[in-house]
């Protein structure tokens, strides 16, 4: 009986707290092409160090998780070819040139850090 009423938050003022700091479920936009691209594209810049990990605050840079996000990304727009807004064509063209740039800018990075 006892355990019925701590999980009632109106009986339990710690549950309140609690529940307070867990995430809402809250309704999302539809999923669209250029929302995937944008994603994939913010964890190649944690990848790579451009952005600070979320769950860590690290800026590690992993060349190999951030090249296989790359070429997910490449796959993405050549499997969607002719299915892609103008729009949507543009961003790709776009993402993947800026991307494989900070590629090699992070390839230089981490070897400078290496031979340190």
């Amino acid at each position: 009986m006892t355990e019925d009423k701590n999980l009632d938050p109106e009986k339990n003022s710690e549950s309140q707290t609690v529940s307070s700091e867990i995430p809402q479920d809250v309704p999302l936009p539809d999923p669209t092409l250029i929302g995937l691209i944008s994603g994939l594209a913010s964890q190649v810049m944690i990848s790579f160090g451009i952005f600070p990990n979320p769950i860590d605050g690290s800026k590690n840079i992993m060349l190999h998780q951030g090249k296989h996000l790359i070429d997910t990304i490449a796959m993405l727009d050549e499997k969607t070819k002719g299915n892609q807004t103008e729009e949507e064509t543009k961003l790709l063209e776009n993402v993947l040139h800026e991307l494989r740039m900070i590629y090699v800018a992070a390839q230089n990075e981490k070897q400078k850090r290496d031979s340190q």
